[in-house]
């Protein structure tokens, strides 16, 4: 038979020993299975480590006697001068389990006067040899008997028939009651009780009552009906060139259109012990649907809906629909700097000294000089950043260019250009070089998740600077946002309080004027929260996979790496002294090291 147990625990140590303790067995003795993987972050245990551990085993369950139905191993005799009992197992081998089948049966047949030390060497003396246990008497007829094992879960309850010896047998209504007295109450096989009353198998252990295992509740789930991680990515062709006129970036919506669906969490379904006790389910995890600029949210509360013809895009967590501002030519006197809170296209070329911010994406079809780019979304250089040391680049999605030089480059996604040269580019993704050339010299690059590239460092053995992994502006972020959502929530509760006492005033009597100005504050308030709030543990969530996957960052080099380039993964730093040849830089117990190359 099999015993059980679902255990939770902080780490995978903590649910094991929990486990063991409750199954009451030693390390070794139980199979375990991972019902959930645990995870902790930065020292708080985002999710519990969730372990099934179970024993196969022919004996009932523990703290439950095993107890013999048949004599075969020891024998009574009702003589002339007294009853006598002959142990046959030898005392060498002679258990504890064995010694309480005996004064059981012995118990079963009500002997008077039974003298205990007369059984006690019987057992353990006298082995193979009859020893007088009590006075002459009758020999009087054993009811058959039934008993009753829940195992340590309560999730399973099983009877043990015992044979009468000239008695009565058991009716079905009997083991009810058995097992009403364990206090078995729920789940009970009708069929197995009247089963194992007509096969009378002794000593066989039979299962007559399951409980029911807790069902936990679905998550809630977002379907997008658009492409919320659509990114700019250029053709590249046969030869090796690429094709910056076919990113396919942009995907247009109309008013009223449906963009994103909410299925709600469901609660779950508790579970129930054989002895009635309650098991609950935990409930799904619910989300707020991911609401932007220029979309409403129907009626119903389960539907996002675009509420201008435009662009959908998913920034910071959050769907927006931006309209498009073109400008014809240059970013220049002309223009002067641009804030548009929508997308941005640029025909010419960005001048040095002009600024332009967009609530979009920005896409610019000439070269940006030494001026600065910041937009929510993507920024896509059709040619490229001549920087002159004062360029910027900053961008809440993926940063797109032909070549980047002598400036300035952040990104929430990926970075991909065809050089990088000079300059410091921070990405919290992928830094991904391609094109023939896909060659990374001079400054810094720093990415979250990995860099590839043909050719790092020059000949010259040029400095140049690799890291990989979570930069100090994202840690930054993260304590930031962990600090502002413990506010809300306290703000929140403060709400609730507050609606709750003025529910009750409502309840006896009209609200004072003064009363219900506070009442409609608090209801915006908590309208305002339940935006925020989820808002926030979104983008928690997000940064902390950054966080997971940041320590398997690797740098790949598919022709040549320099002597001069400094390559970090984690907190771990490799110089390159020799010139390295296709090879991936992995972080491996504590070390950067290479092996061949895996891109």
């Amino acid at each position: 038979m099999r015993r059980e147990v679902i255990v939770e625990g902080n780490t995978y140590n903590a649910a094991l020993e929990k486990g063991l303790k409750v199954l009451g067995v030693e390390p070794g003795k139980a199979k375990i299975e991972i019902v959930q993987e645990g995870r902790t972050m930065m020292g708080i245990v985002v999710r519990p480590y969730r372990l099934l551990l179970y024993v196969d085993e022919e004996d009932p369950k523990q703290g439950e006697s095993q107890l013999k139905p048949s004599q075969q191993n020891f024998a009574l005799e009702y003589k002339e001068d007294g009853v006598y009992l002959t142990v046959f197992i030898p005392s060498s081998r002679f258990t504890k389990s064995d010694e309480e089948t005996i004064m059981h049966y012995l118990k079963r047949k009500k002997i008077e006067g039974v003298k205990v030390e007369a059984v006690a060497q019987a057992m353990y003396a006298s082995s193979g040899r009859p020893v007088k246990i009590a006075e002459p008497q009758p020999e009087r007829p054993v009811d058959e008997e039934v008993l009753v094992y829940v195992s340590q879960d309560g999730m399973q309850a099983s009877i043990v028939l015992l044979p009468a010896e000239g008695g009565k047998l058991l009716t079905y209504e009997d083991i009810i009651h058995a097992l009403k007295d364990k206090g078995v109450v729920y789940g009970i096989d009708e069929g197995a009780i009247r089963q194992a009353l007509n096969s009378r198998t002794y000593g066989q252990e039979t299962v007559v009552a399951r409980g029911r295992m807790p069902q936990d509740g679905q998550d809630a789930k977002l379907t997008y009906h658009f492409r919320p991680d659509k990114k700019a990515k250029p053709e590249i062709r046969e030869d090796g060139t690429v094709n910056y006129h076919s990113l396919d970036n942009i995907e247009n919506v109309t008013k009223g259109q449906v963009l994103v669906t909410l299925t709600p969490p469901t609660p779950g379904i508790d579970g129930r012990t054989v002895r009635g006790a309650s098991v609950p389910a935990k409930p799904g995890k619910p989300l707020a649907l991911p609401v932007g600029k220029n979309v409403v949210v129907s009626e119903d509360g389960l539907k996002l809906i675009a509420g201008i013809d435009g662009k959908v895009e998913m920034i910071g967590g959050r769907v927006h629909v931006y309209s498009i501002h073109e400008v014809k030519n240059n970013v220049d006197n002309s223009t002067g700097n641009i804030n548009f809170v929508g997308s941005v296209i640029i025909h010419g070329n960005v001048l040095s000294g002009f600024e332009v911010r967009a609530g979009g994406s920005i896409e610019v079809r000439g070269v940006v000089e030494g001026a600065t780019l910041i937009a929510e979304g993507d920024i896509i250089l059709r040619k490229g950043l001549q920087g002159m040391k004062k360029g910027i680049i900053q961008a809440g999605g993926s940063v797109t260019a032909r070549f980047i030089e002598n400036g300035t480059v952040y990104a929430k996604g990926d970075v991909t250009a065809e050089a990088i040269m000079h300059s410091n580019v921070v990405s919290e993704q992928h830094v991904r070089l391609i094109g023939k050339r896909a060659l990374i010299v001079g400054g810094k690059v720093h990415a979250a998740l990995g860099i590839s590239a043909s050719t790092i460092g020059s000949p010259m053995a040029t400095a140049t600077i690799l890291e990989v992994g979570v930069s100090p502006e994202v840690r930054r972020e993260y304590e930031q946002l962990k600090e502002e959502l413990d506010r809300l929530e306290k703000e929140q509760r403060k709400i609730e309080q507050v609606l709750a006492v003025i529910a009750k005033m409502e309840s006896s009597g009209k609200l004072p004027p003064d009363k219900l100005i506070t009442k409609q504050k608090a209801l915006r308030a908590r309208d305002e929260y339940s935006v925020k709030i989820p808002t926030i543990k979104a983008r928690l969530f997000e940064l902390e996979e950054v966080f997971l996957r940041g320590a398997q960052g690797k740098v790949h080099v598919k022709k040549v790496v320099y002597p001069g380039v400094s390559i970090t993964i984690g907190q771990s730093t490799f110089n390159v002294k020799d010139p390295i040849n296709y090879a991936t830089f992995l972080r491996d117990e504590g070390e950067v090291r290479f092996v061949a190359y895996e891109g």
